[in-house]
């Protein structure tokens, strides 16, 4: 298997062919993954701090980080919670928009925009948005915030105290969290789920869209197109309706937080799912 390598030290830009796939692993600073129509992959490092990154292409796998980050992909989060380093690179790189990728981060932030094969995304503490992509998404984090934009297909998001905020036509979405606020802004949906320990939930539908909504919350209140909904006694706030031909499945569970669900907000992101 021929294996290319480049030892990066400071500013530096490589343009590559037959790139199949996309491994991003940093600690911090910031990366810029964006899809292009254009064939092969150009890397433009702007930054590099700390140990020299390195960029290797195999097989079609396209891998920018360092030897340390890019070992293994799964437990990213449990490997790198508490990680302290001071290795940093800020670096954009496009290519193909059907290209696979994962990124995972400390810290750095980053952004991944206009790619339609299919994405994971992990981060410690570092903001992550997703802009205008399609295919399923997964995405994770501990504190820091998730963002999706416009996002076409599934979703599927967990976070400790990060917040999750997503937009988009969607297929089914899953979104857990323990204290990070989740808010959903679909134009079309599927499936929605939400659950939190303590976080807010809020989604927004568009007017007219028929829902059928389980939401229960312990101690916070659910409120459903302006209307409070009490529960038993166990359950502060619990709800079970049908709205119009009840075609989206909204379903929501929190223990304090409280649940909004609303129709005829924005909601009109995205194509086509």
């Amino acid at each position: 298997m021929q294996r290319d390598t480049w030892v990066v030290t400071g500013p530096q830009i490589i343009e590559l062919d037959d790139v199949r796939a996309l491994r991003v692993g940093l600690v911090a600073g910031r990366v810029d993954v964006v899809g292009r129509d254009e064939p092969g992959a150009r890397i433009e490092v702007h930054r590099v701090v700390g140990r020299s990154l390195e960029v290797t292409l195999a097989d079609g796998e396209l891998r920018v980080g360092y030897p340390y980050t890019l070992g293994g992909w799964e437990g990213w989060l449990d490997r790198f919670k508490g990680w302290r380093a001071d290795d940093r690179a800020d670096v954009h790189i496009a290519v193909p928009r059907d290209v696979a990728a994962r990124i995972g981060t400390v810290t750095a932030e980053g952004l991944l925009a206009e790619m339609t094969g299919g994405a994971q995304v992990s981060t410690v503490s570092g903001s992550v948005v997703a802009d205008g992509t399609r295919g399923l998404l997964v995405a994770k984090s501990v504190s820091g915030d998730l963002v999706v934009r416009g996002h076409v297909g599934d979703l599927r998001a967990n976070a400790v105290s990060g917040g999750v905020t997503a937009s988009g036509r969607f297929g089914q979405v899953q979104v857990t969290t323990v204290s990070g606020t989740v808010t959903l802004d679909a134009a079309a949906a599927r499936e929605l789920y939400a659950q939190t320990v303590s976080g807010d939930v809020t989604v927004r539908l568009p007017e007219g869209l028929g829902v059928t909504v389980a939401a229960k919350s312990v101690s916070g209140r659910v409120v459903v197109d302006g209307e409070a909904h009490t529960g038993d006694g166990y359950v502060t706030g619990s709800v079970d309706v049908v709205r119009g031909d009840g075609a989206v499945r909204l379903s929501t569970k929190t223990v304090s937080g409280h649940v909004t669900v609303l129709r005829g907000g924005p909601g009109r992101e995205g194509g086509a799912v």
